[in-house]
């Protein structure tokens, strides 16, 4: 038996042979992977370079470009500049550029202005012949009239900087002074050791001479110029520099990788012919672990509670999990082969379904049909999914009724409740309200005091009942609304003038157009003056002290605005979306400055909605909130 598994010569020549081939073929991918990995990084290089290269050049471009502008300036006024117009030019141009230090103006070579004067003291007054380790640079530039860019170098008043230094002469000959630009070499290095960083270089810098000879590298390791680093030149208007650049980036070496998975493939190879046996029998275990997969999915699907559905894309069921049979009341395996639309009310919405669930995370709500016709509210997901080789329909249905049982019940809850504490709430402000009045007696000022506390409580509460109860109406649809001709501008006014008795510390203003004074809309006006009620008492909760709050009424084509704004904290952009939704606040934590229940604005929109109109939010111009409604005014009764 055993002999059957001992390789012949020729097999085990095949196979080292096979094995040489492939360590052959694994090192020379070693080696080309080895020098892409290099010019990866030496393609990395020359990206940065050239970058930082743009990067140093404009940067440093700015300061000489302004520099040359005040020269222009200068020169087009022959000279004759004042002390207090330098003053005033000097600061502008600084702000203009974030790496100059100080801008200095010497007409003749004495540097009589400085910005800015801080920490500069030493410098103001220097005669520039009177430096004798700079005075010739200085000289060169004035005889060659262009300017240069000089550094870094060792100033007066301590530390070193780049200077810019361009001599400014009027008309051909006559030589009026030099102005200086000092950039702050601290600030220029900074912003190169950020962008280094980010790209993972490292840099050093160093002059040039016009010939080509090397000077002193002044930034970064020297070193660096004299390895294998990408070497290229930076020009400057006055002054050559040479850049020396190399990846810090991890170079990624595969080497290992391929050998590995090389190695591991020819040794599996051999295991392979030698082992044809035991590879059939891998094959016979998958297929076998491949069933049990299928039974065990099999299993799961049949113990979810909700309806799985798979069709082809005509719609024809194919295969039902065993949830489906006793929602719509048939006997085991008698779906496959219908139509799923039979197990729909109104399968004639079917167009309509398929459209809705187009998105697969998207729920339809429709009614189910039972095999006996009785129907039920039921929701649809919809999704596409391949078997096989082929295109499938994933239906995933589930029965709404206990949710809806809920959610009624939750609504008589809600209703019940209200109207249990309305009553004893209006005993309460009742009896409240004649105690703080005085009609039971004299109170002393602290049990008047308490009183007013209880009383106002009592009235809060009471607007959250109403405004439940207006809840409940509005989502059973039991809320009627008496619609008829109501002139809006006096009903605007009447409400803002309320507003304003209740809170004179506040300016409320109306504006509003002559023109507009008879104009009528077609509305509820008890609960249209409740809607403005609330827009000013939340313009008036949410404003400052003394603030102005603007109420203006407007026509735009068929419909009137009325607009309320505050000057208040205004409302998070991210909070916009959900500002209409009920027990909807910005901040809803326990420690909030302003109170209430998050029901106003949602019962406001309802009402609108309700009354033809619309209701929305913009941000003031300035700060604040702007709420605004519009209804569509009677065309017969407008001029």
């Amino acid at each position: 038996m055993r002999n059957k598994f001992i390789l012949s010569f020729w097999q085990w020549l095949l196979l080292l042979a096979l094995f040489l081939s492939a360590m052959y073929a694994t090192e020379t991918l070693v080696k080309h992977e080895q020098q892409y990995a290099r010019g990866q990084q030496y393609k990395h290089e020359i990206t940065s370079a050239g970058q930082l290269r743009a990067l140093l050049e404009s940067e440093l471009n700015i300061p000489l470009y302004l520099t040359l502008g005040l020269t222009a300036h200068v020169q087009a006024v022959g000279g004759n500049i004042s002390g207090t117009e330098i003053q005033m030019l000097l600061p502008e141009l600084v702000q203009q550029a974030r790496h100059i230090r100080n801008i200095g103006v010497a007409p003749g070579n004495t540097l009589s202005y400085i910005y800015p004067l801080k920490g500069n003291e030493k410098a103001v007054g220097l005669h520039y012949p009177d430096i004798t380790e700079q005075w010739p640079a200085i000289a060169a530039i004035i005889a060659q009239r262009e300017a240069r860019l000089v550094g870094p170098i060792d100033l007066i008043q301590g530390g070193q900087a780049f200077i810019y230094r361009l001599p400014v002469f009027i008309g051909i000959d006559n030589y009026w002074g030099i102005i200086s630009t000092v950039v702050d070499i601290d600030s220029v290095w900074s912003l190169l050791e950020k962008q280094t960083t980010e790209q993972q270089v490292q840099v050093a810098i160093r002059n040039l001479s016009e010939l080509g000879d090397s000077g002193k590298v002044f930034y970064g390791d020297s070193s660096l110029f004299y390895d294998d680093s990408l070497l290229l030149r930076i020009s400057l208007r006055g002054a050559l520099w040479q850049m020396a650049v190399r990846s810090i980036a991890p170079v990624r070496d595969k080497s290992w990788q391929i050998r590995t998975t090389a190695y591991s493939l020819t040794l599996l190879l051999v295991v392979l012919l030698a082992w044809l046996l035991i590879s059939r029998q891998r094959l016979r275990n998958s297929v076998t672990a491949e069933k049990q997969s299928r039974l065990y999915l099999r299993s799961i699907m049949d113990n979810v509670t909700d309806a799985i559905i798979t069709t082809s894309l005509d719609g024809t069921i194919e295969q039902v999990n065993l949830s489906c049979y006793p929602m719509f009341g048939y006997a085991a395996t008698t779906l496959p082969g219908l139509h799923w639309s039979e197990l729909l009310a109104q399968p004639q919405l079917l167009d309509e379904l398929y459209s809705a669930t187009s998105n697969a995370k998207t729920e339809f709500e429709t009614q189910g049909k039972r095999r006996d016709n009785t129907q039920f509210p039921m929701a649809v997901n919809r999704s596409q999914i391949r078997l096989q080789q082929q295109s499938k329909q994933l239906l995933v249905l589930r029965d709404l009724t206990e949710r809806h049982q809920t959610e009624q019940l939750k609504q008589q809850f809600i209703s019940t409740v209200s109207h249990e504490l309305r009553t004893p709430l209006t005993s309460i402000s009742g009896a409240l309200g004649l105690a703080v009045s005085g009609a039971l007696g004299e109170l002393t000022a602290s049990q008047k005091r308490m009183l007013q506390l209880a009383y106002s409580s009592s009235q809060q509460l009471t607007t959250l009942v109403n405004d439940l109860l207006n809840v409940e109406r509005i989502s059973s649809g039991t809320l009627a609304l008496q619609l008829q001709p109501i002139a809006l501008l006096p009903l605007v006014q009447q409400c803002v003038d309320e507003m304003q008795l209740l809170h004179p510390a506040l300016t409320l203003q109306l504006q509003n157009l002559p023109a507009l004074e008879q104009l009528q809309v077609n509305a509820d006006i008890s609960h249209l003056q409740h809607v403005i009620q609330h827009l000013l008492s939340n313009a008036v909760k949410f404003s400052p002290t003394a603030a102005n709050i603007q109420v203006s009424v407007t026509r735009q084509a068929d419909f009137v605005r009325v607009t309320v704004q505050d000057q208040g904290i205004g409302v998070a952009p991210e909070f916009v979306p959900k500002l209409f939704s009920r027990f909807s606040q910005a901040d809803s934590s326990d420690s909030r400055k302003h109170g209430g229940t998050g029901l106003g604005l949602s019962i406001s929109q309802n009402l609108i909605n309700q009354m033809r109109g619309s209701m929305g939010y913009q941000p003031a111009p300035e700060s604040g909130s702007c709420f605004y409604f519009e209804l569509p005014y009677i065309q017969a009764d407008q001029a």
